[in-house]
C-alpha cells in the first residue's frame, strides 16, 4: 500500500503507541479506582447536522450515524470485521436458485413506545412491518437513494416504483407473522447488504401514516428532540438485545449528538470533558494535543486514547457530464490532468489523508481488491492543454465559467480554492466557487445544478461495486430536473453498466472483482469523476469510555459502550 507522504514527530508516535494500551501496572502513589456509573450520557460530535430523521429520505453519512441508533434492519454490518450478522432477522435461507430468500423474524422485538400507538405502548414487530418498510423504501421520494438499494433486485420492485396503480411488490410474500419470503429477479451478491443499511430499516406503518410522523424504530435509543444544534436520544428500555451475561442493552442512559462545524471548537469541548469522542480531527490538531498535553497520554492510566484508521471513504471532484462543455470527455480529461493530487494531499490538506487517489475511486481499505492495478489519469499540464485545444477551447478561449459547489467546510473549501487556482493557471479557465450548506450542496448535485463539486463517498457496504454505483447509468433519470443520486455526475456508458450489472450479479468474488476492475478503469478513462484522495481518520477517546469500537465505515454501534468515572 502506498502511504501518504506525512512525517509524524517522534514524540507524537510515542504518544500514539502508549495511548493504545499498556500492561504496566501503575505505582501505588498514582493508582486510581474506576467506578462504574451504570449508565451515563455519551457525547458525540459531528461536523454537519443530519438531513432528517426519516430513513428513506436521508443520503448522507452524518445522518446514517444518528439514525443507526434509532432504526434497525433485518441484518447489520459488524462494525469491527464488516461481516454481515442477523439483527431483526434471526436467520435466513437461500434456495438452490440463489433467488429466493426466506427470513425468520426475531420474536419479542418491540417498536419504541410512542404516541403513534394506542395507549402509547410500542407493539411487536411482525413480517407485515418488513413488507411495509421495503415497499416504502421502493416508492418515489424526493431522492431515489432508498429505491436504488433495491432497484432491479426484488421481483416487482421497479414496477411498484414506476406505476402508482401497483400496490404490491410481487417478490414480497408473508408466510406467517415471523416468516417472510423475498424473491429476486436474479441472484445478487450484495442483496443481503441492501438489507443492512438505514434506508431499508424496519418501521411501523403507524409512524408515517396519519396526521403526524413519529420517528420510531426498534433501535437501542429513542429519539427525544433537537435542541440548540444537538440531537437527544434516550435508552430504549425494551431493547431486544442482551450481552453475554444476559444483561439488558444498551448500557448508556442517553446519547447526545452535538453538531459543531469548527474542528478547534470540537477539540476544546473534548478537552473540557464535554465530548467523549472526536472522530474527525485534522492531524495538525492531534499533533498539538499530544505535544502540549503529553502528560495526559503518559498518565497511568492515560487520560486520552488516540487511534488512526484508514476509512472506506474516497473524496473526489464530481463533474456534471450532461452540462456543457463537461459533456465532452476531452474537456473532462483536461481538467483531470491539470489537478495535482499529490500537492493537494501534502500541501493543501497537510497530510490529512491516507494518500492521493492516483488510482481509482475504490479505496485501499476495501479488502481483497487490487486497487493499485487501476491506473488513474496522470497529472500532465501539457497534455491537458492539448486536449482542451482539441475540444475547441485553445488556451481557455470561449470556455464558460463553471460553478463548483462546496459545502463551506474548511477542508473542502481549501481544496476547491486550489483546484480553482490550478485550472486557471494550467488551462486559463475560470471556476466560480459556490459555498452553501451541506444539505443544499447534496440537493444541487442530485438535481444537476452543480457543474462541479467536491464530494466524498462513504461505503454503504464494504465491496468495490458500492463505490462504482455512483457512476451507474441505471440511476440517471430522463429529466435533468429529477434527482440522479447517487450518480450525480449523470454519467451513462452502456458497456460500463453491463460490467456493473454482471459484477453485482456474480456470486464468485474473484469474478466480481475482475469485472469491477474493468468497469472502474473504463469509468476513470471517461472522467465523470476525478478521485482526489483516500480518507483516514484520527479518533480521540476519553479513557472513561469502554466498549467503543471504531469503524472504517463510520458505523456507530453504541450498545456496548460504558462510561465510568475515575476517582483518586
Amino acid at each position: 500500500m502506498k502511504k501518504m507522504k506525512f512525517i509524524i514527530p517522534a514524540l507524537f508516535v510515542g504518544a500514539v503507541l502508549f495511548s493504545c494500551g499498556s500492561d504496566e501496572k501503575p505505582d501505588s502513589e498514582e493508582k486510581k479506582q474506576t467506578v462504574s456509573t451504570n449508565g451515563g450520557t455519551f457525547n458525540l460530535a459531528l461536523s454537519e447536522n443530519i438531513q432528517g430523521l426519516d430513513p428513506v429520505q436521508v443520503i448522507d453519512g452524518f445522518s446514517f450515524q444518528v439514525l443507526g441508533q434509532i432504526y434497525e434492519g433485518l441484518l447489520k454490518i459488524n462494525e469491527k470485521d464488516l461481516n454481515l450478522e442477523p439483527l431483526l432477522a434471526e436467520s435466513w435461507e437461500i434456495d438452490e436458485t440463489g433467488k429466493v430468500y426466506t427470513f425468520k423474524i426475531k420474536k419479542g422485538v418491540y417498536f419504541h413506545d410512542s404516541k403513534c400507538f394506542e395507549g402509547g405502548k410500542g407493539r411487536e414487530l411482525t413480517s407485515s412491518d418488513v413488507v411495509y418498510s421495503l415497499k416504502r423504501a421502493s416508492a418515489k421520494h424526493e431522492n431515489n437513494y432508498a429505491y436504488s438499494q433495491l432497484k432491479g433486485k426484488i421481483l416487482g420492485v421497479d414496477v411498484f416504483h414506476d406505476d402508482e396503480a401497483t400496490s404490491e411488490i410481487e417478490g414480497l410474500k408473508i408466510i406467517d407473522d415471523y416468516t417472510i419470503q423475498i424473491t429476486l429477479v436474479k441472484p445478487y451478491s450484495n442483496f443481503l447488504y441492501s438489507l443492512a443499511v438505514i434506508n431499508t430499516a424496519i418501521v411501523p406503518h403507524e409512524a408515517f401514516e396519519g396526521e403526524g410522523k413519529c420517528y420510531i424504530g426498534t433501535g437501542p435509543f429513542k429519539y427525544v428532540n433537537d435542541i440548540k444544534n444537538t440531537t437527544v436520544l434516550i435508552r430504549n428500555q425494551n431493547y431486544h438485545q442482551k450481552d453475554k451475561e444476559g444483561n439488558s442493552l444498551p448500557y448508556l442512559d442517553s446519547v447526545i449528538v452535538h453538531y459543531v462545524k469548527d474542528s478547534q471548537k470540537r477539540l476544546e469541548m473534548f478537552e473540557a470533558g464535554q465530548l467523549d469522542v472526536i472522530v474527525d480531527l485534522p492531524s495538525a490538531s492531534i499533533k498539538d494535543v499530544v505535544e502540549n498535553q503529553i502528560s495526559d497520554f503518559e498518565a497511568k492510566p492515560p487520560k486520552y486514547v488516540l487511534g488512526r484508521y484508514p476509512e472506506l471513504v474516497t473524496s473526489y471532484l464530481q463533474l456534471n457530464t450532461q452540462s456543457k462543455p463537461l459533456d465532452n470527455v476531452k474537456v473532462r480529461k483536461a481538467i483531470a490532468m491539470s489537478i495535482n493530487k499529490n500537492k493537494i494531499v501534502d500541501v493543501i490538506l497537510n497530510g490529512e489523508a491516507y494518500g492521493a487517489a492516483n488510482n481509482g475511486i475504490v479505496p485501499p481499505a476495501v479488502k481483497g481488491y487490487d486497487y493499485e492495478s487501476v491506473i488513474g489519469i496522470e497529472y500532465n499540464v501539457e497534455k491537458a492543454k492539448q486536449l482542451l485545444s482539441e475540444a475547441g477551447f485553445a488556451n481557455g478561449e470561449n470556455f464558460p465559467t463553471l460553478k463548483l459547489f462546496n459545502s463551506g467546510e474548511n477542508q473542502s473549501l481549501r481544496v476547491a480554492l486550489e483546484i480553482q487556482k490550478e485550472l486557471r493557471a494550467a488551462l486559463n479557465i475560470n471556476i466560480e466557487i459556490v459555498s452553501v450548506d451541506f444539505g443544499e450542496k447534496l440537493k444541487a448535485e442530485s438535481e444537476g445544478r452543480a457543474d462541479m463539486s467536491i464530494a466524498a463517498w462513504l461505503a454503504d457496504y464494504p465491496t468495490p461495486d458500492n463505490f462504482l454505483s455512483i457512476s451507474y447509468g441505471g440511476f440517471v433519470p430522463s429529466s435533468l430536473t429529477e434527482s440522479s443520486y447517487p450518480n450525480s455526475s449523470r454519467y451513462v456508458n452502456k458497456e460500463y453498466d453491463k460490467l456493473y450489472d454482471d459484477a453485482i450479479s456474480s456470486i464468485d468474488e474473484a469474478r466480481k472483482n475482475e469485472l469491477c476492475l474493468k468497469a472502474e478503469q473504463m469509468m476513470l478513462n471517461d472522467a465523470p469523476i476525478i478521485p482526489l484522495w483516500y480518507n483516514e481518520n484520527y479518533r480521540l477517546l476519553q479513557t472513561t469510555i469502554s466498549g467503543y469500537q471504531p469503524s472504517v465505515m463510520h458505523i456507530q454501534n453504541l450498545i456496548h459502550v460504558k462510561k465510568t468515572k475515575t476517582v483518586k
